[in-house]
């Protein structure tokens, strides 16, 4: 029974010569949840809310077809719903990878694509004030042309992956501490 449910004198016992009765003799064993407590995550966050939020952005296009070519409300009404999604997942980016900046998991920004990003950002906040428009004129004209903009944005920038960070240089690649 004490080898499940071990009484004090055991206990005591063991933390005098804690490798006695160990699987593995000279090692100090410890419970591995609390003795290495992880606070920093082995990649950076903001990639994977970007990807999920440009996902939401370029299914706008396909939306904002179906309306205009079936008239049903619906489709207007998937479409504000997908740019309010995509806006909130953008947003949740920022402040990931605000967070990935002060953790240092992105040694720094490459500019051209976060101001690409922004700049789709901003064009879906305007294609959302279009869309908040009634009836045909929210999407017809300047709604799906903003989300075609915006579509072809975010598949170029994604091309290379969703990531803000700048790369390093394979050949000239140095230790990030």
């Amino acid at each position: 029974m004490d080898r499940f449910f071990p009484t004090d004198d055991i206990v005591a016992e063991r933390s005098q010569n804690p490798t006695q009765g160990s699987p593995f003799p000279g090692r100090r064993h410890e419970i591995w949840a609390f003795s290495r407590l992880r606070l920093r995550l082995p990649r950076p966050l903001h990639p994977r809310l970007i990807g999920a939020g440009a996902t939401l952005l370029v299914a706008v296009v396909a939306t904002d077809l179906a309306y205009s070519k079936s008239l049903l409300v619906q489709w207007e009404n998937f479409s504000i719903w997908l740019l309010t999604g995509g806006l909130l997942l953008a947003m949740l980016a920022g402040i990931a990878l605000a967070l990935d900046l002060a953790l240092h998991r992105v040694p720094r920004i490459d500019w051209m694509r976060f101001l690409g990003f922004a700049l789709a950002v901003l064009l879906s906040v305007l294609n959302a004030l279009v869309h908040s428009r009634d009836a045909y004129t929210a999407v017809a004209p300047q709604g799906l042309e903003l989300s075609v903009i915006v579509a072809a944005i975010l598949v170029t920038l994604g091309w290379r992956g969703w990531s803000v960070g700048a790369r390093l240089h394979p050949f000239n690649a140095q230790e990030i501490q």
